[in-house]
């Protein structure tokens, strides 16, 4: 960690001139890559679960900060200074060569910044929360598309809302947001969060007091600043739980999305917005009643044909209309339980049509028995029938292309004992 660095100083720095210290090419790049010092810290690094700044050094794109501790070269150890903390070159992928001793012009990618900034500064919040009311540690931060964070004791949906309301009401209270960097004697009186023992200089943020804790990320001015908080997700994780969340503007756009949807819904369904979720309920409890329906007629229709194949013995071919993939297996396995077949093979244009016996087209199949591994010849089948597919020893399912004619051959001539 970098004391001097401007984003400490403010995390609000979004220019600042510097003279390039050195520029090294990475090698094995797909694209021309380069390594960058500066004399002057202002862009952040990957840490802390917080992303690298973004931006421009000249006309270079910064594409990656990375802090990287400086060894000892004859023992290999991270070299330390007089306070203790590890020294560190940090190091600006680029993507283009910059002259070493040129004083450029530095612009960080403030959306991205702010966008940290804001998400960082809700996550202590949020973690302090749940701290204070039930004693459970930060054990993994992460931001991404969406923020996560890992706490290691199990949360009810309940209470994770109550923790939401909780911290959106802190946000709304526009505290003060501040960062100290305290002397041993004083860090030792302090009852702060952190997730490791520390050395060397210690940076402490306090979150207008819903916080307290050690950490090396830029964050707001005042708790105003954040936003609305927003979680959206909770599992079970190592133990305790895993939350997805949102702030600032990242929730907004969230909510905006969700609430298209409801509107859209609602047009479709044409109901007010607030009535959506039980207009959903009915239309699924209608949908069940259907799908039973049809369930039950498709069975009748089973019966009744199964009657008429009754007495087939051997292989039984059989071409349907208009049914998916659960219906076609129903079929079979009904037929092979009330009829004589060893094997039976049902088949399914996937268009709508009468096949004839020399007209090509392209099926769904099932194909199963009680009395041979139908697995074993669907290699043969397959490759008879232009077909694709597998699964068990009693059946097995697939699509094919062929007339009717060459269908009800190749079941003949391969699934005949």
């Amino acid at each position: 960690m970098e004391k001097r660095a401007l984003y400490y100083a403010s995390s609000y720095v979004k220019e600042f001139d510097a003279e390039v210290t050195s520029c090294t090419a990475l090698p094995d790049a797909a694209e021309p890559r380069y390594l960058v010092e500066l004399s002057r810290h202002g862009f952040y690094p990957e840490g802390g679960g917080q992303d690298a700044d973004h931006g421009s050094i000249g006309d270079a794109q910064v594409l990656d900060v990375q802090e990287v501790p400086v060894l000892d070269p004859a023992t290999g150890e991270k070299q330390r200074d007089a306070v203790g903390n590890v020294i560190v070159r940090v190091l600006h992928t680029v993507d283009r060569a910059l002259p070493v001793g040129a004083e450029l012009h530095c612009v960080i990618d403030w959306a991205r910044r702010m966008r940290n900034t804001r998400n960082h500064s809700g996550e202590h919040i949020v973690s302090g929360l749940v701290h204070r009311h039930y004693g459970y540690n930060n054990v993994g931060f992460h931001m991404s598309e969406v923020m996560t964070i890992d706490f290691d004791g199990p949360l009810s949906w309940e209470q994770l809302m109550d923790i939401e309301a909780e911290a959106n009401a802190i946000v709304l209270e526009d505290r003060p947001v501040t960062a100290l960097w305290p002397t041993p004697e004083e860090l030792e009186a302090m009852d702060y969060r952190s997730k490791k023992p520390l050395s060397g200089d210690v940076r402490i943020v306090d979150l207008g007091g819903a916080d307290l804790c050690a950490c090396c990320g830029t964050h707001v001015q005042r708790t105003g600043e954040i936003g609305p908080i927003k979680i959206l997700s909770m599992i079970s994780h190592k133990g305790g739980v895993r939350l997805e969340l949102f702030c600032g503007l990242d929730a907004l756009s969230d909510a905006d999305r969700k609430h298209a949807q409801v509107v859209d819904l609602s047009r479709l369904l044409n109901v007010a917005p607030s009535e959506v979720v039980e207009a959903v309920k009915s239309f699924m409890a209608d949908s069940l009643q259907k799908d039973r329906r049809i369930a039950e007629l498709n069975t009748r229709y089973y019966e009744l044909k199964a009657e008429k194949l009754r007495e087939m013995e051997g292989v039984l071919v059989d071409f349907e209309e208009g049914m998916n993939a659960v219906e076609l297996r129903k079929c079979c396995d009904y037929f092979m339980k009330h009829t004589k077949a060893s094997v039976v093979g049902v088949f399914c244009p996937k268009e709508n049509g009468t096949t004839g016996e020399n007209e090509t087209r392209t099926c769904s199949y099932v194909i199963g028995s009680t009395a041979l591994d139908v697995r074993e010849r669907a290699k043969a089948f397959n490759a008879r029938v232009q077909g694709r597919g597998g699964g068990q020893k009693e059946m097995i399912q697939g699509s094919l292309s062929g007339t009717a004619a060459e269908i009800q051959q190749a079941m003949q001539e391969i699934f005949s004992n």
